[in-house]
């Protein structure tokens, strides 16, 4: 796929929204990291991006989740050519912004390093093929991930889900910037899911916990918005 240098961010909506280990990959020894847990609270529609740097072989991918988060004016002004060149990538690309729908969670993350002004932590190292297209992964087919991550949605508080024809219900992780009056209810009329998936929004009655590790992968679908969720057991 070409690679494009531009100033202004890109809204892409990529595979690797959400990023945290949500992705299953078998990468070479050399491509790991340490990575040590770390515990947000406070987060429902906290603001994030991803930086995405591209190299021969693999995309390494920083999240700004657990640092100081994702200023507009700064975001806005990305010259993604000199990301490239300061951390000897081949390309870099944009994610964001997204905004969190749970109350807390806790993921695995990596260094820091600074992209434009901005505060990221190392999030994933993924092998080139997982650039995959534009369009990310296909809308309303599940797929497995094994993440380190645990999610945390509070009692009286809103979650936003979609039904599979099955029954089974994925809640959603984050939604994008494209969201009417940024709140998720309104993807009711905004999306088109496919024959027999359904979009419905609740208020829990008590606290919903979502976890996931390499041992117990989790189940997870994309919306026709690029938009991730998944699966409450």
């Amino acid at each position: 796929m070409p690679f494009t240098s531009h100033r202004a961010a890109v809204k892409r909506p990529m595979v690797f929204g959400l990023v945290l280990g949500s992705m299953a990959f078998c990468v070479p020894a050399w491509a790991e990291q340490e990575l040590e847990p770390v515990s947000l609270s406070d987060i429902r529609d906290m603001r994030f991006c991803e930086f995405v740097l591209i190299f021969d072989d693999h995309v390494t991918i920083y999240n700004t989740s657990a640092s100081n988060g994702c200023p507009e004016e700064k975001w806005q002004a990305m010259d993604t050519a000199a990301i490239a060149s300061e951390h000897g990538a081949k390309a870099a690309e944009l994610n964001g912004p997204k905004f969190w729908t749970m109350d807390a969670q806790t993921i695995s993350l990596g260094a820091t390093k600074t992209f434009g002004g901005i505060e990221a932590r190392y999030g994933a190292t993924l092998p080139l093929s997982a650039l995959g297209g534009d369009t990310g992964s296909a809308p309303y087919t599940p797929y497995t991930s094994a993440k380190n991550q645990t999610m945390t949605f509070k009692a009286g508080s809103p979650v936003y889900e979609l039904v599979d024809p099955d029954g089974n219900t994925y809640i959603l992780n984050a939604y994008g910037s494209d969201v009417e009056g940024g709140d998720p209810a309104n993807l009711v009329n905004q999306l088109s899911p496919a024959e027999g998936w359904t979009f419905q929004a609740r208020t829990l009655a008590e606290d919903l916990s979502i976890e996931g590790s390499s041992d117990t992968p989790v189940d997870m679908v994309g919306d026709d918005m690029h938009q991730y969720y998944t699966r409450m057991e």
